[in-house]
C-alpha cells in the first residue's frame, strides 16, 4: 500500500469512528463524607453523532480503598451531540472517603 493509500484508509477509519456514539460523564458527590445521604450530580455527554443506547453508569463509594456501596444509573438512550444533567440522592450507612464511577453503552 502506498503512503497516500494508507492516509486515505486512516481518514476513512477516523470518519467512521466519529459517526459512532462516544459517551463521557463528569460526576461528583456533593456530600462525600456524609453519614446519611450522598448527592450525586453531573453531566453525561454523547460526543459522537450516533445515538447511544443502554448507558450504564456504575457508581461506587470507598472507605480506605475498599468499596462498600454501589449504585447503578441507567439511561435508555442519548442522542448524538447531546448532553444530560444528572442528579440523584442515595442514602446508605457509612462514611465514604472516595467516589468513583464507570460508564458503558451500546
Amino acid at each position: 500500500m502506498t503512503s497516500t493509500q494508507s492516509r486515505v484508509t486512516a481518514l476513512e477509519f477516523s470518519v467512521t469512528d466519529m459517526q459512532k456514539a462516544y459517551i463521557s460523564a463528569s460526576l461528583m458527590d456533593d456530600r462525600l463524607s456524609s453519614l446519611a445521604s450522598h448527592n450525586v450530580r453531573g453531566t453525561v455527554i454523547n460526543f459522537g453523532n450516533a445515538t447511544a443506547s443502554n448507558i450504564v453508569i456504575t457508581v461506587k463509594w470507598y472507605l480506605q480503598g475498599t468499596s462498600f456501596h454501589q449504585e447503578t444509573i441507567i439511561i435508555d438512550s442519548l442522542a448524538g451531540r447531546a448532553m444530560m444533567e444528572l442528579r440523584f440522592t442515595y442514602s446508605f450507612t457509612g462514611t465514604a472517603d472516595d467516589f468513583q464511577f464507570t460508564v458503558s453503552w451500546i
